[in-house]
């Protein structure tokens, strides 16, 4: 009887870690989007002279053709084409290297999609490095991923699943 309680408990904790997640990962989701394609710069934080990767993950329902990246904002060609990724035709990216004379600041470059749908990329444009030291592109951070986020709730509630049958066991062995 009182692994069923602790049981009930762990589970009543439990949902207001669900309740909670679930609105956090939705926007994260849904924020940046534009007709359901989304992209990125790859370093998101760039010198004058740096090269820098633009992909853009183009919406299916738009249909396959092509992307251009309009690099006027950056002071670069104005309809760059993009390079397919392999086995998708949905995924684009192009590497470029920004001009010398780019000015620091914040670009939001526009990526025109197939069937008429844009993304924008956000560049950080700074003159001297800055943040700490590369070691990856953060991508588990910055990047919303609702099948780690459940896998991460599972793993809560099997802990408190594991830590209930622990008390019920040691109740029951200081009765014996």
């Amino acid at each position: 009887m009182r692994l069923l309680r602790y049981a009930a408990v762990a589970a009543l904790l439990a949902i207001p870690v669900l309740v909670a997640a679930a609105p956090a990962s939705y926007a994260a989701a849904v924020a940046g989007r534009s007709g359901g394609s989304t992209a990125f710069a790859s370093p998101s934080t760039a010198e004058p002279g740096q090269r820098v990767m633009f992909v853009a993950d183009c919406s299916p329902a738009a249909g396959i053709g092509d992307a251009t990246l309009s690099g006027t904002t950056l002071g670069l060609p104005s309809r760059i084409p993009m390079n397919p990724s392999k086995g998708d035709s949905f995924d684009f990216s192009v590497s470029v290297t920004l001009p010398s004379s780019i000015e620091p600041g914040t670009y939001h470059p526009n990526i025109d999609c197939p069937g008429a749908t844009s993304a924008t990329a956000t560049l950080h444009v700074t003159r001297f490095p800055s943040g700490g030291v590369a070691t990856g592109d953060g991508t588990t951070a910055t990047t919303s991923n609702s099948t780690l986020a459940m896998a991460g709730l599972a793993l809560i509630g099997a802990g408190a699943l594991a830590g209930g049958f622990a008390l019920h066991r040691r109740g029951t062995r200081d009765h014996s």
